[in-house]
């Protein structure tokens, strides 16, 4: 197949393979009300589907290096597959973790070895294409699956099959197209030795890892606690239960991130960076502003603003550290990038679930909002200081 072809399929499998695991998220409510699984259940359900994330980042982040890019990218989309096809089994708790740690484990696969495949297949000249779409992708994606799976629940039949039935043909689809992908990687001795748990970053690309990390992990917290927890802010401090509501909060930050991104595109990587993260900082402070004052309209907006100015600052920040990252080297540099953005997703919205009912829902969007704005000072102050001009654009 064609690079460009190639480029193509396989930002549909990158994209594919994340829209998937957003897909159970509106189903756990049908889970609990047939299963009986309990919150708890569900709690672990999420947990479950982080860790063979990291595990898979962790040990299999450089083996794409070793064993070629295709391989790899090719068994995510067929582990979502698998996943799929358990998930629209699901009977109770053991089946739903199962799913999800399969899911997990694509996942993981899939942000590393689909994401390293695509900065490799990017048309000549448009190394800034690709990394929009490694940067846009996890967020756009998993909102995605979730919207189309809460639209297929609530207007399509059978609303604990269909929607997996569809995504498995699609994860299919993709497996076979990035099959026929031209190979970018020669095959490299040590592929076991890569599995060690080993996070290694170029000395010239660590000032500039330290400073997107800063930025990576402020924008994935935010997003990671819109996606758990921003309904049930609607509900319970702006007075909104409708359901759609509470969607519509997920999608002023998630969706808007998606344009942040390629409104930027054309301003140099550490400019887009460092302006994404001020309207961050600035956007999360007015977010916590209008929720005390308890504004809808000023919240939504405050939402909008700030989804903009996070996806502005990932891709910048994607753009900064792929720019600086030799080909060789950048398997394990994706890898360790995502690492740090999953867990700050996923670590930061864990506390808050579990710190709601001793502390409130206001209290600790407070206290995330405090940790975004610190986070995201750091890497602007990291930026500023430990990038040497060679290196900022």
């Amino acid at each position: 197949m064609p690079r460009i072809p190639a480029f193509a399929v396989t930002a549909a499998a990158f994209t594919s393979v994340l829209a998937a695991a957003g897909v159970p998220a509106p189903l756990y409510v049908v889970y609990q009300q047939q299963f009986g699984i309990p919150d708890a259940g569900l709690t672990a359900a999420f947990a479950i589907y982080i860790v063979p994330i990291a595990t898979a980042l962790l040990l299999c982040g450089r083996l794409s290096d070793h064993v070629g890019r295709r391989p790899i990218a090719v068994l995510s989309p067929l582990l979502g597959v698998a996943a799929c096809l358990v998930l629209m089994n699901v009977h109770g708790l053991g089946t739903l973790l199962l799913g999800r740690g399969l899911q997990g484990v694509a996942t993981g696969l899939g942000t590393s070895a689909l994401g390293t495949f695509l900065l490799d297949l990017h048309p000549p000249g448009r190394l800034t294409l690709a990394a929009a779409v490694t940067s846009v992708g996890p967020m756009s994606g998993v909102a995605t699956g979730a919207v189309l799976s809460g639209a297929l629940v609530q207007y399509g039949p059978h609303p604990t099959t269909l929607v997996y039935v569809l995504f498995a043909a699609v994860l299919a689809a993709c497996a076979i197209g990035v099959a026929f992908a031209p190979e970018t990687s020669p095959r490299l001795p040590g592929a076991l030795r890569s599995l060690r748990p080993a996070l290694r970053l170029p000395a010239s690309v660590r000032p500039i890892f330290l400073a997107t990390t800063g930025c990576f992990v402020a924008c994935w917290s935010l997003g990671g606690f819109y996606q758990a927890l921003s309904p049930s802010l609607t509900a319970h401090e702006l007075g909104h239960s409708d359901h759609l509501v509470g969607g519509l909060a997920v999608a002023s930050l998630i969706g808007t991130s998606g344009l942040g991104g390629p409104l930027t595109a054309r301003l140099r990587p550490r400019t887009a960076m460092l302006g994404g993260v001020t309207v961050l900082t600035l956007g999360t402070l007015a977010i916590l502003g209008v929720l005390a004052v308890r504004s809808t309209p000023g919240f939504f907006a405050a939402s909008v603003v700030t989804g903009l100015g996070l996806g502005a600052a990932f891709l910048g920040g994607m753009r900064t550290l792929v720019g600086q990252t030799a080909p060789v080297d950048r398997a394990g540099v994706l890898s360790a990038a995502y690492l740090a953005a999953y867990l700050g997703s996923a670590t930061p919205s864990f506390l808050a679930g579990v710190l709601v009912p001793f502390w409130g829902l206001r209290t600790v969007a407070g206290a995330l909002g405090a940790l975004v704005v610190g986070l995201s000072l750091l890497a602007i102050a990291i930026t500023l200081l430990r990038v040497r001009p060679a290196q900022r654009d």
